[in-house]
């Protein structure tokens, strides 16, 4: 990618960006692939990149992580055993067995879930470890790093015989100590210590001559000597004998494990290049939390579509104070590919230049950035950016000769999939001729198709926006009742920059002002004052758009609802119809056989008065239960009437009778019923069932007519984040959805963690998990309802 100044980095704030990423790297190598790290015009490789972003932060938070983040740095003892016939220390041995373990487990976890995962899946998919290497390391070291006894026979041999020999030292040398405090030779609290690896008694100076013996060292006084008695130098020696033994065989068994770590060396320092690859990619879903980024769409053109982009840096030091940053939107696309920015000082233009400059270069060099996840992003080939960090007083020549400098660079490097980026467009010079070249450079890159953003304070750039194909001009927002600046980028119109206002708020003499104005002439005045009044109407009519929009998307939700809502009521009224006509059925055969039952009886009985009376009682009876309700005629209905559809309990009142069609209000919804369908309500139980229904549909109708499928509880905190999930989750079972989405945000997890102990914790709910790494990722909750 072609990058212009040399310092861009500094220039951006990229800098501050890869030493924040470098410092989340656990592994010095981890931090190399951080240095290393260039942005590239490859799409395919960026895509790549932001994958495996989006597929380690899935993986993270994750139920089926079975895996470590915890990254070794092990490619340096494979370097230091490269060199036939060179071994590790035993604790060495230890830490490369560490990163083994990791390189395994990763490239185990990564081949079982490679559909899950593809991405990560392709840094492991080639690498074939012997997975007896780390076996091996553990049947020689134990977790202090020192070699076991059970590494040879013949260690384990002489390890014995040493600890015999320093037994019989130690037994002959206390035995000598005890004698010299008899003696008064030495102190009566003396012990045994350690010289030069050697057991000696510490024995006063005047007396030394008095014990046979070597004297290895004396104290820092002189008064004391310190004495390996003669008695035990041959044991001594022994002993020494056998160590060095023991050092030959240590080596030797080091030396055969090296052998075969050495055998493996080309899987392992592919292992080690998995490990450092994913300790980068960590690294980076670390940043992406800390920034609360994501990762937006790349497309192969040339084109912005930012959407509520923040200022990395910018967020991070507000954040700090518990300040928020106002988010910048813009486009950049074959009809607009010039954005000319323009609007009082200290407004937020160089930000908005900053921002965009900052977040294309971290994005191509395969970072997740802080914008909306809908937003597009383009690959550019070149990157050139003219921005100053500060303003100064000594506007020179050599300023603008600089400024000028870059400008023949973009001119002739410049082409259509070049993005530019120019601080104060034509600064440094007369504004009468500063301005006219900075038109003529601008036009020439409009021509080669370039994209980029200015800003800028000249009429005639902002003329130019307006009046040239591929040109648009924005404006940062102004209060223009309090002159403070908004931060906010409006794309369509040119800003103004609002000198005379900020003059006389200052408190600049007023007389001082007009003649200033009088000046600068009428025509650039009247200008100014038409862009400001123009700001205020087009604010006005954004807030009133705005209202527009929420309404008629309300609307639109409160019609789909209801529509969902009728549709599930005829649902309901077809099934009750189809149970009731079943039931109905059932009531005649029973009743049917009640009447063949008393035929039979009274025919048994030869008809007696007694049994036929009571037959007949008996069918009275059933005729009274099945005939529970009256039909009525179209002579005896009238408006007002409370009735129930036939074998049915909900009670409706007519509104109006139209032959044999009748219009009934059932809970304030209205419906046209064939009158031979209808039965009057007589009783008081159907009263309370009409009422229950009412108040319950209504209420129902209403909160499915209101509800939405997703909760935001982003900024929320604790306790309010608490009450408003329970609350979500009850209506979200009441209007009968069966999943909901809960955005919380990623950030530190905290509020993630809420939604998940809730959901754990209540009735209605069957499961949690996060939505895909596509479509958000650990950033929101699917809720799935009983």
């Amino acid at each position: 990618m072609n990058l212009y100044p040399a310092n861009i980095e500094e220039k951006i704030g990229f800098d501050q960006i890869r030493r924040l990423l470098g410092s989340f790297c656990q592994s010095n190598q981890g931090a190399a692939l951080v240095q290393k790290m260039k942005p590239v015009s490859n799409y395919e490789v960026i895509r790549k990149c932001l994958r495996q972003v989006g597929e380690m932060s899935s993986l993270k938070s994750s139920t089926k992580n079975k895996v470590s983040f915890e990254f070794i740095d092990f490619e340096v003892y494979l370097t230091n055993i490269k060199i036939p016939g060179s071994f590790l220390n035993p604790q060495d041995f230890h830490e490369l067995k560490k990163g083994i373990n990791a390189v395994s487990l990763w490239s185990v976890f990564l081949q079982r879930h490679s559909t899950d995962y593809p991405s990560l899946y392709s840094l492991a998919e080639q690498i074939e470890l012997n997975q007896d290497l780390a076996s091996q390391i553990d049947r020689v070291t134990d977790k202090r790093g020192e070699v076991k006894d059970a590494a040879s026979p013949k260690l384990s041999e002489i390890r014995l015989k040493i600890v015999k020999s320093e037994r019989a030292v130690r037994s002959a040398i206390q035995e000598i100590l005890r004698k010299a405090k008899t003696d008064e030779l030495t102190e009566d609290e003396s012990t045994l210590t350690v010289r030069n690896g050697r057991l000696v008694i510490p024995i006063k100076a005047e007396h030394k001559k008095r014990v046979p013996g070597f004297i290895h060292d004396e104290s820092a006084t002189g008064r004391t000597v310190f004495l390996e008695p003669g008695e035990v130098l041959d044991l001594n020696n022994q002993v020494q004998q056998l160590k060095y033994q023991e050092r030959r065989e240590v080596i030797s068994i080091l030396t055969v494990l090296a052998d075969s770590i050495r055998a493996n060396m080309h899987a392992l320092i592919r292992g080690a290049d998995l490990i450092e690859k994913l300790d980068f990619i960590y690294a980076k879903v670390k940043l992406q939390e800390l920034l609360k980024a994501s990762l937006p769409n790349i497309i192969k053109t040339p084109a912005l579509d930012i959407i509520n982009a923040r200022h990395p840096l910018l967020y991070l030091s507000h954040k700090e104070s518990e300040q928020s940053v106002v988010p910048l939107n813009l486009k950049l696309n074959d009809q607009n590919r010039i954005l000319i920015i323009s609007g009082p000082n200290a407004g937020g233009k160089s930000v908005a230049l900053k921002t965009v400059g900052l977040l294309q270069f971290m994005i191509q060099c395969g970072l997740p950035v802080p914008v909306d996840e809908e937003s597009k992003l383009g690959v550019f080939t070149s990157l050139f950016i003219d921005i100053g960090d500060a303003q100064s007083i000594e506007n020179d020549l050599s300023t603008y000769s600089s400024h000028l400098t870059s400008m023949k660079y973009f001119l002739s490097e410049s082409n259509k999939n070049t993005l530019f980026l120019i601080d104060e467009f034509g600064k440094g010079t007369e504004p009468q001729f500063g301005g006219a070249i900075a038109e003529v450079v601008l036009q020439h890159l409009n021509h080669k198709k370039a994209s980029g953003i200015v800003t800028t304070h000249y009429h005639n750039l902002k003329k130019t926006g307006d009046e040239t194909a591929g040109l648009i001009n924005g404006a940062m927002k102004h209060d223009q009742e309090a002159l403070e600046p908004l931060f906010e980028l409006e794309i369509g119109k040119p800003g103004s920059s609002l000198a005379f206002e900020i003059a006389g708020k200052i408190g600049l003499p007023q007389d001082i002002i007009n003649r200033a104005k009088k000046t600068v002439g009428k025509s650039h005045v009247n200008y100014d004052k038409l862009l400001s009044e123009l700001g205020k109407e087009k604010r006005k009519y954004d807030k009133l758009l705005k209202q527009l929009d929420d309404e008629k998307t309300n609307l639109y939700k409160i019609s789909k609802d209801y529509e969902d809502l009728r549709k599930m009521l005829e649902a309901d009224r077809s099934r009750i119809l189809k149970e009731a006509k079943k039931e109905a059925r059932q009531i005649l055969e029973q009743a049917n056989q009640d009447v063949e039952r008393v035929i039979r009886e009274i025919k048994e009985s030869k008809a007696a008065k007694k049994p036929t009376i009571a037959a007949r009682r008996l069918l009275e009876e059933k005729k009274e239960r099945l005939m529970d309700k009256e039909r009525v005629t179209p002579q005896k209905l009238k408006t007002g009437d409370k009735v129930t559809i036939a074998e049915q309990d909900t009670v409706g009142i007519i509104k109006k009778v139209n032959g044999k069609q009748v219009e009934v209000f059932f809970g304030g919804l209205k419906s046209i019923v064939s009158i031979d369908r209808l039965v009057k309500a007589k009783t008081s139980s159907q009263v309370v069932c009409r009422k229950k229904i009412r108040r319950l549909g209504i209420d129902v109708s209403q909160k499915m007519a209101n509800f939405s499928h997703e909760l935001s509880i982003r900024g929320m905190r604790m306790e309010e984040a608490t009450s408003k999930i329970e609350s979500y989750l009850d209506e979200a079972l009441l209007v009968g959805v069966d999943k909901v989405r809960i955005v919380h945000g990623k950030g530190h997890g905290v509020l993630r963690e809420i939604v998940r102990n809730i959901s754990k914790d209540h009735p209605g709910v069957s499961s949690v998990e996060d939505e895909h790494a596509d479509r958000g990722g650990a950033g929101i909750s699917i809720v799935k309802l009983q």
